[in-house]
């Protein structure tokens, strides 16, 4: 995405998170992540200036099961994202789309300027020695695959460094239906205190599709790279405003 399409913008796009609050509380997360290698052409088209692709582009499916967030019922959130690189050389997760059914969340998060997400229903199971998970939006099914269950273990110095890779977020400050001008800027988010109880590299399967609200099919998939699941506790760092537009 060229910066000049990034001036065009009036708004932040509805599916793609902002910045969040600093100073978070630690909350119990549960993560499984599937890598896939992507088009290079439609990621660059995805991908804001002045963040690059790596010289092989590559996107991920996570599945994020928040405990005691929103109440004793774990919150499930399903993410994309395209990793790119910084102009400071720093590798990280470009945020494209967030999805949720828990409708308490969205509102919250909105007020809070958290992470405003769509809606969508997402499911993860896990039973038979497999993971399975899906993404439904208004009656069709988006992503859907398969993961092998605490498969092979991970080193957790290996783990922790992997989540604590730090994620991009395009926000367009500022309120121009008021008559004030967009300000689109980047932003880099980093986790912070990240502790991990058991991480694995695990055989997945994943299956892409499209829908008006949920394009998950504009990244599409040439292969599976890795699939990894996590349990940890970490919290939200600090935002940084790595360009502006």
């Amino acid at each position: 995405m060229l910066s000049s399409d990034v001036l065009q913008m009036l708004t932040t796009p509805a599916n793609v998170p902002v910045i969040a609050y600093s100073g978070a509380r630690h909350i119990q997360r549960s993560v499984l992540r599937v890598d896939y290698v992507t088009d290079e052409h439609a990621a660059r088209k995805l991908l804001p200036e002045p963040l690059q692709l790596p010289l092989i582009p590559r996107a991920s499916v996570f599945f994020t099961q928040f405990f005691e967030s929103h109440g004793d019922t774990p919150l499930l959130e399903v993410t994309q994202s395209i990793e790119a690189v910084s102009p400071a050389g720093v590798t990280g997760d470009y945020i494209q789309a967030v999805y949720t059914d828990n409708v308490t969340s969205i509102i919250h998060n909105r007020e809070a300027y958290l992470q405003p997400i769509l809606y969508g229903v997402g499911s993860l199971v896990h039973r038979d020695g497999a993971s399975n998970f899906s993404l439904t939006v208004s009656d069709t099914v988006v992503v859907q695959g398969s993961a092998g269950y605490r498969s092979e273990p991970m080193f957790i110095d290996d783990a922790v460094t992997f989540l604590q890779r730090p994620k991009f977020f395009l926000k367009v400050l500022g309120r121009p239906a008021l008559g004030e001008p967009a300000k689109p800027t980047l932003f880099l988010l980093r986790s912070s205190q990240v502790d991990v109880s058991q991480a694995y590299k695990v055989p997945a399967r994943l299956t892409l599709s499209g829908h008006i609200m949920a394009p998950f099919d504009q990244l599409p998939i040439r292969h599976i790279g890795s699939c990894h699941s996590f349990e940890s506790t970490w919290s939200i760092g600090e935002a940084e405003a790595i360009h502006r537009y």
